[in-house]
C-alpha cells in the first residue's frame, strides 16, 4: 500500500515505566535506542509505540500517530490538493520516525516518514516481526467522520472496510484499522468535554482471559504497574460508556499514564 500506520506517541511523566508496561503485558519489544533521555520506544512488529517524556507546556497522554509513505512528495501534494488550508512542517533532523508533521481536518496531528529513506532508527527501523499481541486499531473522534474518511483515503490510500452501518467509519492499511468515531458535544453529558482527538488504541490478543491473568500477575509482581481505575462514580461511568462506543474492544483498561486501551480476540472484519 501507499501508506501504513507506523507509530503512536504517548507523552508521560513516567515514560520509562509506561514502556515497561507495554513490554510486560503485551510482549512489545524494546528498542536498542541510544537516546534513553529522549524516549522509550517499544514495538509490535509494525507499530512503534514511542513513550516520550512530558516537557513543559505539554499535555500528557496519547499525543499523535504517524504514517510511513511510499513518496513524501506525493503525500504532501495530496494534503494540499485535498484542502489548501491543511498545513505541515518539517521536523527536526534528530527525529528518527518523522520527517514532517501535519494535521487532518480536525487538527489531529500525524507524522510522516518516507519508506526506504534510510533515516529510520531504533524500533522504527527494526519493525519486522510477528507477535500474538499487536496493535490492530486506533480510534479518533472526528467532527465530520465522512470528510475525515475522504482525507485519509485520498491522501494515504487507506481502504474503507465494508461493514454494517453503526455510525462509525473503518479504514485499513492492511493490518491496522483507523476507526473514525463521531464527535458531538452530546458525547460529554455528565463529564468533561474534550475536543476531537485521538481517543484510544487497541490490541488484537490471543485470549482476553489470558490477558486478564497476565495483568493480575503483573500487578502482583510490581505495584508500579497498577493502571487507572475505570467506571467509578457517575462521571467515570459516563467516560467509560463513551469509550465503549467503539465496538471493537471486548476488554477495556488503561496504561500507567491513563491512556485508554482496549483488547479484542476477534478480527475487526468479523465484528
Amino acid at each position: 500500500m501507499f501508506a501504513r500506520i507506523n507509530h503512536l506517541a504517548i507523552t508521560s511523566d513516567n515514560y520509562a515505566t509506561n514502556a515497561r508496561f507495554y513490554q510486560a503485558l503485551f510482549g512489545m519489544k524494546a528498542s536498542n535506542t541510544q537516546r534513553p533521555a529522549r524516549a522509550a520506544p517499544v514495538g509490535d512488529g509494525q507499530i512503534g509505540l514511542n513513550n516520550i517524556p512530558r516537557r513543559e507546556g505539554r499535555r500528557s497522554g496519547l499525543d499523535h500517530f504517524g504514517f510511513e509513505v511510499e513518496s513524501m512528495k506525493l503525500a504532501l501534494e495530496r494534503i494540499k490538493a485535498f484542502d489548501p488550508g491543511l498545513e505541515y512542517v518539517q521536523r527536526p533532523a534528530q527525529r528518527p520516525n518523522a520527517a514532517y508533521s501535519g494535521h487532518d481536518p480536525d487538527f489531529i496531528v500525524f507524522d510522516l516518514a518516507e519508506r526506504n529513506s534510510g533515516k529510520a532508527k531504533d524500533i522504527f527501523a527494526e519493525n519486522s516481526w510477528e507477535q500474538p499481541r499487536y496493535i490492530n486499531h486506533i480510534a479518533l473522534r472526528a467532527k465530520n467522520p465522512e470528510r475525515s474518511a475522504q482525507f485519509y483515503t485520498q491522501v494515504f490510500e487507506l481502504k474503507r472496510l465494508n461493514r454494517p452501518s453503526d455510525g462509525n467509519i473503518y479504514l485499513s492499511d492492511g493490518r491496522v484499522t483507523l476507526v473514525l468515531l463521531p464527535w458531538t458535544m452530546a458525547n460529554f453529558v455528565g463529564h468533561d468535554p474534550m475536543p476531537p482527538m485521538l481517543e484510544h488504541f487497541g490490541f488484537k490478543v490471543e485470549s482476553i482471559a489470558a490477558l486478564k491473568r497476565d495483568m493480575d500477575d503483573l500487578i502482583g509482581q510490581n505495584p508500579q504497574m497498577v493502571t487507572k481505575p475505570l467506571g467509578y462514580g457517575e462521571e467515570g461511568e459516563a467516560r467509560l460508556a463513551l469509550f465503549k462506543q467503539c465496538p471493537v474492544g471486548q476488554f477495556h483498561l488503561t496504561d500507567i499514564e491513563g491512556v485508554y486501551i482496549d483488547a479484542t480476540e476477534t478480527d475487526i472484519a468479523a465484528i
